[in-house]
């Protein structure tokens, strides 16, 4: 974040716990947990690859990307649009008991009838073999659950409470690792593990629901009324999640009908470390949505430029240093975590990590965008890069493969991004001055001088030291004020309520 932003969010909130503490904090604890996720996420892409090799992975990348295209439909942008309206109507704990119940009980039916009828009936139509589509069964319910999920999520988010779905996040992870040892005792196959999965997402929904109903009413609401409503102003967003899950998920499809399953496992693996790294700005921008509502709901764009000018230096801040680590470790990482079968994943891990930093910058904007209830404005470039994307993948992947695929996903993710600055720069200036940018690229550079001579040393060394050599750097050039880490770490006792969003 930059001195400009610090200094205006202690002028703003001096009498209270700063705007700029809240949302720092409330990442911090998600960031924190998101480590501990993490870790726990490379245990189990380990324990998978192992498991099932790369044909085996290759299935079980198939069945995830089968049902996360029905899982995307079943979106219909209400997440966001959620978030949006909850930081719209601050305060007004009547319009909060609707808007989460009837958002709740639509999600639950249209669950039950796209992932729990409808899919499957396609997965048994399809061409695949019988063992992947009882697969494709069986993994359902690590979709279904995480869609009700993302309903608490957006509750929690309004409120600040993300240290919960941090801690759910992680109880799922920890029973997935501890189903997957029980797969490895008995010899599991395929589909004895996609149930264990599933039964890990039942595990982080209930532990995050129980958590959540303390501040908020998930009871049965049925109201067609409000739903229209609902769908009226998310449907934009809802159409240009069809559209990019086309790019996002199509190519791993069209691989496993024109490729091997081998190659689909090579680029399952590194796209699941892709997913894995892209969680982290959708958290920080989960928080920061409400806020930008509100402050556009108000017309204060002042506060909206300051808000959006330091959440892309933190994006930056954040990425820059891990597309650098990734072109130097990436394949060694790889290979540590998946085994030797899976170094080609490393290798398109390193294309793909391209597609990573748009999608951090992409974040922060598409959120504004939904912010500033302009999502209609990106319908176009949504229809042009789908059409494009689905065109390139058709006629490039059975000759090129999984090489066509992340070169296609990171050409898509780039022009999003610069359709998502341009809706919102046309809605207001930005004005954003480019010094934390500046300061990761050269803290990069420096941590990439100092870790290239260690690079095949024990793995963790050049990890520890590339962190350490960043770290120091960033905050030498002021990439992170040192005001902005004082803010966040001092610790004093508040003598009111503190709400961001008032």
């Amino acid at each position: 974040m930059n001195t400009s932003f610090a200094q205006s969010a202690f002028s703003h909130y001096n009498s209270s716990m700063s705007l700029t503490r809240s949302l720092a904090l409330n990442t911090g604890v998600q960031v924190a947990g998101k480590i501990v996720s993490t870790a726990l996420g490379i245990a189990i892409i380990g324990l998978l690859t192992r498991l099932l090799g790369t044909e085996g992975f290759g299935a079980y990348s198939t069945a995830n990307a089968f049902l996360q295209i029905f899982a995307l439909l079943l979106d219909l942008g209400l997440n966001v649009t959620l978030v949006a309206l909850l930081g719209e109507h601050a305060g007004d704990e009547a319009y909060e008991r609707r808007c989460t119940s009837a958002l709740f009980t639509l999600r639950i039916v249209m669950a039950l009838l796209v992932l729990g009828i409808f899919a499957p009936f396609v997965a048994f139509l399809s061409p695949y073999p019988l063992e992947l589509k009882l697969a494709i069964i069986a993994l359902t319910g690590s979709f279904f659950f995480p869609s009700l999920n993302q309903v608490v999520t957006g509750v929690e988010q309004r409120h600040l409470k993300m240290h919960a779905a941090a801690i759910a996040e992680n109880v799922g992870r920890v029973v997935t690792l501890a189903g997957l040892f029980i797969a490895v005792a008995f010899h599991f196959g395929i589909v004895p593990i996609m149930w264990i999965i599933s039964f890990a997402g039942f595990a982080n929904f209930f532990t995050n629901f129980l958590s959540a109903r303390k501040f908020a009413h998930f009871g049965w609401n049925w109201d067609p009324e409000f739903w229209l409503e609902a769908l009226k102003r998310s449907w934009p967003v809802g159409l240009s999640i069809a559209f990019g899950l086309l790019y996002f998920k199509a190519d791993t499809i069209i691989m496993s009908f024109s490729r091997s399953q081998a190659e689909v496992g090579i680029y399952g693996a590194a796209y699941r470390v892709l997913e894995i790294l892209i969680t982290v700005p959708f958290m920080y921008a989960g928080v920061l949505l409400p806020i930008l509502s509100n402050a556009w709901a108000k017309r204060d764009q002042a506060r909206f430029k300051k808000l959006l000018s330091a959440s892309i230096d933190v994006m930056a801040v954040l990425v820059i240093p891990i597309i650098v680590g990734t072109w130097l470790l990436g394949v060694r990482i790889m290979t540590i975590v998946a085994g030797p079968e899976f170094a080609d994943s490393g290798r398109i891990l390193s294309v793909l990590i391209l597609a990573i930093g748009a999608i951090y910058l992409n974040t922060v904007f598409s959120h504004s965008v939904v912010a500033i209830d302009a999502q209609r404005s990106m319908l176009p470039f949504y229809a042009f890069v789908a059409i494009s994307a689905l065109t390139g993948y058709l006629i490039l992947i059975p000759t090129y493969g999984m090489w066509a695929a992340a070169w296609i996903t990171v050409a898509s993710e780039v022009i999003i991004g610069l359709g998502s600055l341009y809706v919102t720069k046309k809605a207001l200036p930005i004005g954003y001055k480019p010094r934390a940018t500046l300061a990761a690229i050269a803290s990069s550079a420096v941590m990439a001088l100092t870790v290239w001579p260690l690079r095949n040393m024990w793995i963790v060394l050049p990890i520890f030291v590339g962190a350490l050599t960043y770290t120091i750097m960033i905050v030498s050039l002021g990439g992170i004020p040192m005001e902005i880490i004082r803010e966040v770490l001092k610790k004093k006792k508040d003598t009111t309520p503190f709400s961001p969003l008032t």
